[in-house]
């Protein structure tokens, strides 16, 4: 599976690490299971390290995907920080997604590592 989900040692945030060619259902599936996690938590923070990213989904499947957030039930007061993957391609995708994010009014940010971002998620 090209990513995983699981609760922060601390409980506040829902870690998606993803990994690999990660499709387009993956991608929904992906956020169908985050969203059930943060209803189920009253969670309303999200990391997502893409790192390890190599693609196997298009700009215009991650404007879809967030086109879905209010009807899949995305938290109000949502807010997610990103790890870059590694992959250049892959990055301008994701800053891609950040740009389309804060254009739809989601709080979405990109960090170089993990210690910065969650240092933003918790503020």
């Amino acid at each position: 599976m090209p990513y995983s989900i699981s609760l922060s040692e601390s409980g506040e945030i829902i870690n998606l690490i993803y990994s690999g060619t990660v499709s387009p259902k993956e991608l929904y599936n992906a956020l169908i299971e985050a969203v059930a996690l943060a209803k189920e938590y009253t969670i309303k923070l999200f990391f997502a390290d893409c790192s390890e990213m190599v693609g196997g989904h298009s700009v215009f499947d991650l404007y879809a995907l967030i086109s879905l957030y209010k009807s899949v039930g995305v938290p109000g007061g949502f807010k997610e920080a990103l790890i870059l993957p590694q992959m250049q391609s892959t990055a301008e995708d994701v800053r891609f997604y950040e740009t389309a994010c804060f254009n739809q009014g989601y709080n979405v940010k990109i960090f170089e590592n993990s210690e910065k971002a969650v240092e933003w998620l918790i503020k």
